[in-house]
């Protein structure tokens, strides 16, 4: 049984218990991982920039030298780190030039929220280098520094827009990199970050979790993990405690929102980049970092292993494969798929390593790896309702649910079905939305759709609870919470559904698979429909789906995933559509009466 008997969604101090009641199973192994993981990550992130050949000088032809201050800062800092990791020595004029650039031009643009996140990337830059470079010349680059004054360099301060609620994520970047700053005699941050604080501790919900506009999961991560650098960089300042506090509950929330996979969930904007496991890595490290401290072994260890876990989700993207991806997908690098208009590749693939370097600043390798929630299982876990995400996890298969989705680019319902060792694109692993923000190719259609119900109108149109949000309400019931089985019911009624009606989807996770009853209570309900996305590509990889009278399979390599409802009809769409992942094709599944039951298996063949 479950380490905790009431059926409640997990929170606050039921996630301590959990992990503290978790036992080591026999055959539990580590990783074998260890600091070194990220060094690798933060090669395969600057492998396409051509530094061993390009001329990195400011202002070149941008195939020569990153398009913006951001990345090149970026890259600057990557670099740092490599080589005080004692790698890619041999590009020290190249980094020792770049540096002067960075230096230079930093204090000198203004206009540009670029530099926000600059003065972060060359202060790590700057301390991890400071031993290898002269007297001198370290002199010269942190007189540059000095020279940064935020309300003339940056753009999200107080003193710069027009409101504090205009204050989000970027703010904190620039405020790391002020204390940063301080930390080696540049500046006096006090002022400044005492400015910022009460408007920034005002964001985060009950769970720590911080809300940036729209709530993407990402971006609470993104902020959350900036003040940890700033917290092991020495801040100890008058909202330290209060941070501290903030910064645990979040980070417990991070650990629990781990699919079975090792993947960071779904949710808003920069969702499905290699970054967003970098950065759970780095979250992780830390934490586990700060349970050594207190003595909480087994809870540190969790954290450990949970990094490590983040780290090995993206090998295959970026270790195992040329080139590296910087988005979860195999097409090609400068194609744009599944990426927002500012997620170009040459920014957001030195980002995973501006990331992954925080997780090696933060790793200590001296703890040892316990057994954490994505792999243990046994809950049902729930955001706020700011962030509207339902997470459950049971026999090494974990699902992720939004009720309420931003349909720019998420659909309601259940988005993500993950399992341990199978591509976690397979079944699903993130929705598709009808209006994405970001780039599908021609031929590819967008709508929204998640593995999830539907019905029709009177017309004979169908709806189905994926394209709704905006006046859904919902309540969860948790019937059962095992390791091996979690079983958990969601009953959605409003604006959409049927007047006076209302649709519950129960679902039961097992070693077994996934098991799903859904009902349309509604007066003379017909049939209710069910939609199932099945995966087709991913860019590189080709699926076969064939199909049953009463199920659908989906074969890639040895992996499987089968769709089956006795007594239903199945349709297989002949369109493709898409998501960041790849393309599908939708099975839709007819009940005869309101109800429908369904079950969807992920296995690997002779696994």
């Amino acid at each position: 049984m479950s380490p905790l008997s009431e059926l409640q969604p997990l929170s606050g101090a039921d996630l301590y218990a959990y992990i503290d009641a978790l036992e080591r199973p026999a055959a539990f192994k580590p990783t074998g991982f260890s600091k070194d993981i990220y060094l690798d990550l933060m090669e395969g992130s600057i492998q396409e920039y051509g530094l061993e050949q390009a001329d990195m000088s400011w202002g070149t032809d941008p195939q020569g030298c990153p398009e913006d201050l951001q990345t090149y800062c970026r890259v600057v800092s990557v670099l740092a780190g490599l080589m005080a990791g004692g790698r890619k020595l041999e590009l020290f004029p190249l980094w020792e030039s770049m540096m002067e650039t960075g230096c230079r031009e930093l204090p000198r643009t203004t206009g540009n929220q670029m530099t926000d996140f600059s003065t972060k990337e060359l202060l790590l830059a700057y301390k991890s280098m400071k031993p290898y470079v002269s007297a001198e010349q370290s002199v010269k680059w942190k007189n540059e520094l000095a020279r940064i004054e935020p309300a003339v360099n940056y753009v999200y301060t107080l003193a710069s827009v027009s409101g504090p609620e205009r204050l989000h994520n970027i703010n904190i970047y620039n405020m790391a990199g002020e204390y940063l700053r301080e930390t080696e005699g540049m500046t006096s941050a006090a002022g400044y970050l005492a400015e910022h604080w009460p408007v920034q501790l005002r964001k985060f919900d009950g769970n720590g979790m911080y809300m940036d506009p729209g709530c993407p999961l990402l971006y609470d991560l993104a902020a959350r993990c900036h003040i940890q650098l700033m917290l092991a960089a020495g801040y100890r300042g008058a909202y330290h405690e209060e941070l501290n506090r903030k910064l645990a509950a979040g980070g417990m929330m991070t650990l629990f929102m781990q699919s079975a996979a090792g993947h960071f969930p779904y949710g808003g904007r920069s969702s499905q980049f290699q970054f967003n496991e970098a950065l759970a890595a780095a979250c992780a490290e830390f934490e586990a970092a700060r349970y050594r401290r207190q003595g909480r072994l087994k809870l540190a260890g969790a954290f450990k292993r949970s990094a490590r876990l983040s780290a090995q989700a993206i090998l295959r993207y970026v270790r195992d494969i040329t080139p590296p991806r910087h988005v979860k997908n195999h097409y090609g690098i400068r194609s744009g798929y599944g990426t927002e208009s500012y997620a170009y590749y040459d920014k957001y693939m030195i980002t995973l390593g501006s990331f992954a370097y925080m997780a090696y600043l933060f790793a200590e390798d001296d703890i040892a790896e316990e057994p954490c929630p994505a792999e243990s299982g046994g809950y049902v876990l729930a955001t706020s309702e700011h962030f509207h995400k339902v997470f459950a996890s049971a026999g090494g298969q974990s699902v992720q649910l939004d009720t309420a989705a931003d349909h720019r680019y998420d659909s309601t319902g259940l988005g993500r079905y993950h399992r341990q060792g199978v591509p976690a694109e397979l079944a699903l692993s993130s929705p598709l939305c009808a209006a994405p923000e970001y780039r599908l190719p021609g031929g590819v259609r967008s709508l929204s759709a998640a593995i999830g119900p539907g019905w029709e109108r009177e017309d004979g149109t169908a709806v189905y609870l994926a394209d709704l949000s905006d006046g859904l309400e919902h309540e969860l019931h948790v019937i059962r919470q095992d390791s091996g089985r979690v079983e958990f019911r969601i009953t959605y009624r409003g604006q959409g559904l049927p007047e006076d009606g209302r649709v519950t989807e129960s679902y039961a996770l097992s070693e077994d698979g996934l098991e799903i009853v859904s009902e349309l209570a509604v007066q003379d309900a017909g049939p209710i429909l069910y939609r199932v996305p099945l995966f087709c590509s991913n860019g590189q990889e080709r699926s076969a789906i064939t199909v049953e009278p009463h199920a659908a399979h989906v074969a890639l390599g040895p992996f499987r995933y089968t769709v089956g409802a006795t007594g239903c009809s199945f349709e297989i769409e002949e369109e493709h559509c898409g998501n960041r992942n790849g393309e599908y094709r939708l099975a839709v599944i007819r009940s005869p009466g309101p109800s429908l039951s369904l079950r969807l298996k992920l296995w690997a063949e002779g696994g």
